[in-house]
């Protein structure tokens, strides 16, 4: 944490709390802070995760902080923007104060779940002033921070920044921040349950090793993952080697997409792509066409929830499965979640079957 995430401050063995997975992190945190239906604000979309790990125990509630309405929104980008969120999330503060709601957090991935690019540090910033200037806490979850590539198509990336490096000091109260990471996607380890918390907080650590008391991560796990650590050559070359894979699979995935005229957000951090498939929510037939947007949506409901199952399904029939967008709850639907992070062959087969079902899909609708 001191050296890769480049913290301001040493960070001791004090101050951190391993957790079996970032998920049961997530879930202590939210039970450590939060009273039965109170509010932790999330932008959107977000990790579909969230809406379990936030909310099983807690009995909290997900406020999240929607872009559609906000001045300078105007496409994914902005959703970076420290200007836009600024004004996102004293929108969503007002409307669950209206609502009655008592907000006790924000809660941001970086880098991000599911758009794959990483908060610069003004936006960063912005999160923290947010969140200090209304008492709440600051949860930044940073799983993917060692997930970063090199994409040619984003000449000048923002780099992942940790909240650990920034001098937020002046900002907010320090006991009020709260990083997330754990081993299960840097490292290619998913179903090994190894994650941490890292705080200042004395109290919140406290109130999670109570409730974990029974649910440890196992102590092999952690010598496993100490003695990578700890080898630092050979982590250098297991990230280079990693980032390299990565930014091959990316280039075969955008290739077979760009070549059948399937839209995608640019991305160059994390394991998937946010592809747009907004073109199959309308029958060919049809003599309207419907946007995608959330006023749109409201309006269509129905239409958007039997297009998105059918997609959803008829990949699932031949075998290939992609991740249905309302579930990360974006700004727009009729976009779709693609891991293309695993061996070459099954990348390439798995996109051929996703094509093979886009074809019948349009098939149905002629």
């Amino acid at each position: 944490m001191n050296d890769e995430f480049k913290s301001r401050e040493e960070i001791t063995v004090d101050n951190i709390l391993i957790t079996p997975g970032v998920a049961s992190a997530i879930d202590g945190l939210a039970w450590s802070i939060c009273e039965d239906g109170d509010g932790i604000l999330v932008p959107q979309p977000f990790y579909n995760g969230f809406t379990v790990d936030l909310l099983n125990r807690s009995n909290a509630r997900i406020v999240g902080v929607t872009y559609q309405d906000i001045e300078g929104y105007t496409n994914l980008d902005d959703l970076f923007s420290p200007d836009v969120n600024a004004k996102a999330l004293e929108a969503a503060l007002r409307r669950a104060q209206n609502d009655g709601i008592i907000v006790r957090a924000l809660l941001i991935s970086n880098p991000h779940n599911p758009l794959g690019r990483c908060y610069p540090a003004e936006t960063l910033r912005e999160f923290i002033a947010f969140c200090g200037r209304n008492g709440l806490h600051f949860i930044s979850d940073e799983i993917y921070a060692k997930s970063p590539f090199t994409n040619p198509a984003i000449p000048n990336p923002v780099p992942f920044i940790s909240t650990l490096s920034l001098d937020y000091h002046k900002l907010i109260d320090p006991s009020l921040v709260h990083i997330l990471y754990g081993a299960s996607k840097d490292f290619c380890a998913n179903g090994l349950r190894l994650g941490l918390v890292c705080t200042q907080n004395k109290g919140i650590l406290g109130a999670m090793s109570s409730i974990g008391i029974f649910s440890w991560s196992p102590h092999l796990l952690q010598d496993i993952w100490a003695a990578m650590l700890e080898d630092r050559e050979w982590l250098g070359r297991f990230m280079t080697k990693k980032a390299k894979l990565m930014a091959e699979n990316y280039k075969i995935a955008t290739s077979f997409l760009s070549g059948r005229g399937i839209n995608y957000y640019e991305m160059n951090a994390g394991l998937f792509i946010w592809v747009d498939l907004r073109h199959l929510f309308v029958p060919k037939s049809a003599s309207q066409s419907l946007d995608g947007s959330i006023a749109e949506a409201q309006s269509s409901a129905s239409t958007y929830q039997k297009r998105e199952v059918q997609i959803a399904d008829i990949c699932s029939k031949n075998g290939v499965l992609i991740a249905p967008g309302s579930v990360y709850v974006p700004e727009e639907l009729g976009w779709f979640r693609i891991t293309f992070t695993l061996q070459q062959v099954a990348l390439e087969e798995g996109l051929e079957r996703v094509w093979k079902s886009l074809q019948e899909i349009e098939f149905l609708d002629e």
